[in-house]
């Protein structure tokens, strides 16, 4: 027996002991491969299982989020139709990176399946495309948490290396961080899906059983080593929280943005900035009853009642835009205070609007970090008020 023969013998026998630790440890089968199996594992849950009080599907998808999302506004999706990818890998980056996972969420006769795809060793990634192919030809849109700067760029280079044809982008996609960001940038210290679960959901991950994802690809390469699987389970359990967690997710964002809400306004929603992605999609009528909603609940800031005047300003409301933006001036809102002073000013009502234009100056130059802008266009204002008002006197 040769060298080779001697190294082939070796990987097949540590190929070998690597499948037969994961089963011992995991729920599982392996696929029916002859060689280089991949390991499957599957759970199911009924449709009105609940994840942190959520249901795993909306009662719709609204025209708003496919309208955003450059989806068909007009197509109507059932639970049939949508596919959950959510990956794990071999690196952080996308080049070079493998899916050791790739997790699969659908919905089938009444309940929600969790499939995981799993690399036992990296020999059998050509046949861990197989069952998200057979998904994709009987599912039109796809859910992801950061899929489309990360999950459909990692599984398409690997696809391209095969030499195996799957086009990713026929599929529809919501990808939800970005709508996410929209809902939530200004209220989260990040929009990490971890992040989301932790300050939206009020889900804490359990930290004895679930693995942070920065540690998967360490993790992987030393079970590849060791033969380990204590803690490559918490990756399967990491992987499928991530699914759970962004159908829940899609789900809050689906019911959420179905306004009015069926019940009270939502803690967990940020609803100005619900206001905003309706203004977004020229609905403004809704994202203003949005807002007066919000200062009928007693939930009043400046930028509320901005946003709510210049709706009313755009609908040549005048009277009405006054007094709104008078409300956020009252609080030292510089912008609110120019546009009162713009309708003063047109109402020739020149020493109010003066007036206005100074505290903003006084406000602006205050600070420690200028709008140079803001204080040019209000001096010229000034200047050109004072002229008028000599001309009133005289």
């Amino acid at each position: 027996m040769d060298m080779n023969e001697d190294r082939q013998l070796y990987s097949i026998e540590i190929k070998e002991l690597l499948r037969e630790s994961l089963s011992r440890m995991i729920p599982g089968e392996f696929s029916a491969h002859a060689q280089d199996p991949v390991f499957i594992t599957r759970q199911s849950y009924p449709m009105l299982t609940k994840v942190d009080n959520l249901p795993l599907y909306p009662d719709s998808i609204p025209e708003l989020i496919l309208s955003w999302a450059k989806l068909d506004p007009a197509q109507s999706f059932t639970p049939e139709d949508i596919l959950v990818l959510d990956l794990e890998t071999s690196g952080l980056g996308r080049g070079r990176t493998v899916a050791i996972m790739i997790g699969l969420g659908y919905y089938q006769d009444g309940e929600f399946f969790v499939e995981q795809i799993f690399l036992p060793d990296f020999d059998a990634e050509e046949h861990s495309f197989d069952r998200l192919r057979q998904l994709c030809e009987t599912r039109s849109l796809l859910i992801t948490f950061n899929g489309k700067s990360f999950d459909l760029p990692v599984l398409e280079s690997r696809l391209l290396y095969h030499q195996i044809w799957l086009n990713l982008r026929d599929l529809q996609h919501l990808d939800l961080l970005h709508i996410a960001r929209r809902l939530w940038k200004r209220k989260l210290p990040s929009c990490a899906l971890e992040t989301i679960e932790y300050y939206v959901l009020g889900h804490i991950r359990d930290q004895e059983l679930d693995l942070p994802g920065a540690q998967v690809p360490q993790t992987y390469f030393h079970y590849l080593a060791t033969g380990e699987t204590k803690l490559i389970k918490r990756v399967f359990v990491h992987n499928q929280d991530d699914i759970l967690h962004t159908a829940a997710l899609f789900t809050l964002i689906c019911d959420s943005c179905n306004y009015p809400p069926v019940n009270n306004l939502d803690a967990r929603i940020d609803y100005h900035a619900l206001a905003r992605l309706y203004l977004s999609q020229q609905q403004p009528e809704t994202a203003k009853r949005i807002l007066q909603d919000l200062l009928a609940q007693g939930i009043v800031n400046t930028e509320v009642l901005y946003e709510l005047a210049t709706i009313y300003k755009r609908e040549k409301d005048i009277e009405q835009a006054l007094a709104t933006y008078q409300l956020a001036a009252e609080l030292r809102h510089p912008p609110s205070m120019l546009e009162c002073a713009k309708i003063l000013e047109r109402q020739k009502d020149f020493a109010g609007a003066l007036s206005l234009s100074q505290d903003i100056l006084v406000i602006e130059e205050g600070r420690y970090m200028r709008d140079s802008r803001l204080i040019f266009e209000v001096q010229k204002r000034s200047s050109r008020l004072q002229k008028k008002l000599v001309k009133c006197v005289e």
